[in-house]
């Protein structure tokens, strides 16, 4: 492109013809349609126009992908505070995506498919087919979200998966110490979190935590046990329930 900008495709592409969708923020590469990859450009006006005079490219339509991240002029990625990105990964046949000189189990079903993974500091959801897959404690540094491989914009906000018919719902307080507790287990959401009512929902294996529309968190049930108390009491909560030593302060919590 004039010079100006190289961009390493794989080379299992070689010999193929890519289509090319570029501004001066992001340059996308297409193949029969389908995204191979985005880049963010280092174009300037005058590239541009160098392109449409000697290469006959034509104006183009939307585009085709979230947008590369905006650069500094040293390079480095510019991202406003809780912005997430969003980054692609194959999943390895052992289950497993790469990630920042980690490894996690994405889970055997999606081994050999391409999976996107949004990443904002805290969080880290694994989706494919716009459904949420999983979701881990986010192992990149929020200062550090935009040096990943491949990040781009997060296109939308995370999909949460559907409840089950008849899922079973908790409510509770978060603790100052950023923790409550529920069914004799302790979860942790960060001292950011205190005075929340959250919404626990209670699958077989796991507890997903809810504030609104937002999910929180993902946590292991380590207790299988029934869960007897599913409100709290006090202002815009349940009222009139059955206390339970779950209500009872800890001094551990």
């Amino acid at each position: 492109m004039t010079g100006r900008q190289r961009v390493g495709i794989h080379q299992a592409l070689a010999g193929r013809t890519l289509k090319v969708w570029a501004n001066h923020r992001s340059v996308h590469f297409l193949l029969d349609g389908h995204l191979v990859t985005t880049v963010p450009s280092r174009l300037r006006p005058e590239d541009i126009a160098y392109l449409t005079m000697r290469y006959g490219a034509c104006p183009a339509g939307p585009e085709p992908a979230p947008a590369a991240l905006p650069r500094a002029r040293s390079g480095a990625a510019v991202l406003a505070a809780g912005d997430p990105v969003e980054v692609d990964r194959k999943v390895l046949r052992d289950g497993i995506v790469c990630l920042a000189d980690g490894r996690y189990q994405a889970g055997f079903a999606l081994a050999g498919r391409t999976i996107t993974l949004r990443l904002d500091g805290h969080l880290m959801h694994a989706i494919a087919d716009n459904a949420l897959m999983g979701t881990w404690p986010c192992p990149v540094p929020a200062d550090r979200l935009g040096q990943s491989h491949g990040a781009r914009t997060a296109a939308s906000s995370a999909p949460t998966p559907p409840l089950r018919a008849g899922a079973i719902r908790a409510q509770r307080k978060v603790h100052a110490s950023g923790r409550f507790m529920i069914n004799g287990q302790f979860v942790k959401l960060g001292p950011r979190h205190a005075g929340k009512i959250v919404t626990v929902v209670i699958e077989d294996t796991h507890y997903r935590i809810l504030h609104g529309e937002d999910e929180l968190a993902v946590r292991p049930r380590k207790n299988p046990g029934p869960i007897t108390r599913l409100y709290v009491k006090g202002m815009g909560t349940q009222k009139d329930r059955q206390r339970s030593p779950d209500d009872n302060p800890s001094s551990k919590s």
